[in-house]
């Protein structure tokens, strides 16, 4: 179905990406995976993506391309939850200021994977 609404990865990790699909198929949602942000901003464009998940682990250029490109292109509504390791906060801070709506530690983003899905990201995000 191709409206059916999509939660995009940008990642290159797949340790998580089982979890992930499993709490988006919950929420009737597919997953896409992807590990540039060329092709993140590609998926973004031809599939109703309420929510993008972006992992801080990547190359931080690629994850910066990313976030960069999401701002200015990003639909309305679309949000925009980035996680990472805790013992890197200027990192972290870095996601926040290129305007993801929420940052979180991996643990946190992992224990609240399901609400997350579930809610599209409101439940970070304010």
């Amino acid at each position: 179905m191709a409206d059916k609404e999509t939660v995009l990865v940008l990642t290159s990790n797949l340790f998580f990406m089982p979890r992930i699909e499993a709490a988006a198929e919950a929420g009737g949602m597919e997953t896409v995976s992807v590990s540039t942000a060329a092709r993140l901003m590609e998926v973004a464009g031809s599939h109703v993506v309420p929510l993008v998940l972006v992992d801080l682990e990547m190359d931080e250029p690629v994850w910066t391309e990313a976030l960069e490109s999401l701002m200015t292109t990003k639909a309305a509504g679309t949000k925009v939850v980035s996680y990472g390791p805790h013992g890197e906060p200027g990192t972290l801070r870095k996601a926040r200021e290129l305007g993801s709506d929420a940052v979180l530690i991996k643990r946190d983003f992992s224990e609240g994977l399901q609400e997350l899905l579930a809610s599209r990201g409101a439940s970070v995000s304010g």
